[in-house]
């Protein structure tokens, strides 16, 4: 992993229980930012498995907290991000991390999937930025993460609605970029393609299948959480200062080369 300073910085990942999420949130804490997350809730109000992070986290000395906030609710998000900037004074790096897909061919796809996978992938991010940017003006400065997929690139295999609320990513990147680089906020665009996360294990739960996959990658590997989080890290931190507005893909070479 990368070694960054960020000390006395605040970050808020909307989707940060597990694989590239729950990877994020654990570099910026190893890189010295308080750290907040959300994760989906579960029937019972509670988020889904949240207390072994916590507590990881609490015992290496993090200031952290996190909550479960449903990533398409606008009023709990707010809330939410409310609570971080009265607990910290402050909110300086948001990624939003949250997705999902359940693959289905074009014709197959009902108007109410398209709407929460949809909503998940392209609404939530812009929940989750329109409630970060008015602090983030305020204090001159914010960085902004979103995480989006290679299969915007490829067109994906039977996840046309997947595919289409990633794809929106890019667009609401630039319009932020446009809108709020002059008050100093920057944002960026990170496409991930076949990582090594228990999504891909519940996707293809043959190892044999995996591994195929791993073949066809120009580096002859899956990725891991890591790779994507180092790159979500520096991006935030003041060492990408000067980068904003981009779409960057961490996917070995498979989107072009493979």
């Amino acid at each position: 992993m990368i070694s960054l300073n960020m000390d006395g910085c605040v970050t808020l990942v909307i989707g940060g229980t597990r694989g590239i999420g729950a990877s994020i949130v654990r570099l910026a804490a190893e890189s010295g930012s308080k750290i907040a997350w959300t994760g989906r809730p579960v029937t019972s109000g509670e988020m889904q498995a949240p207390s072994a992070l916590l507590d990881e986290l609490r015992s290496s000395g993090a200031d952290a907290v996190c909550g479960a906030v449903d990533c398409t609710d606008a009023a709990g998000t707010a809330r939410f991000v409310e609570d971080v900037i009265f607990r910290w004074g402050r909110l300086d790096n948001l990624v939003y991390c949250a997705g999902y897909t359940s693959p289905a061919s074009f014709l197959d796809i009902a108007v109410e999937d398209w709407n929460r996978v949809v909503d998940i992938n392209l609404t939530g991010a812009f929940v989750a930025t329109r409630s970060v940017i008015p602090q983030m003006k305020s204090q001159g400065a914010g960085s902004i993460v979103l995480i989006g997929s290679a299969a915007v690139v490829s067109g994906g295999g039977g996840r046309a609605d997947y595919v289409s609320g990633k794809a929106g990513l890019e667009g609401l990147n630039r319009a932020i970029t446009k809108e709020f680089a002059p008050s100093g906020i920057r944002c960026n665009l990170v496409h991930p393609s076949l990582i090594a996360t228990d999504l891909l294990s519940n996707r293809h739960p043959d190892p044999g299948v995996r591994r195929k996959l791993a073949e066809k990658v120009p580096l002859r590997r899956l990725g891991e959480a890591e790779d994507v989080a180092n790159l979500a890290v520096f991006l935030l931190s003041e060492k990408a200062s000067y980068i904003t507005g981009q779409s960057i893909l961490v996917d070995g070479g498979r989107s072009y080369c493979g």
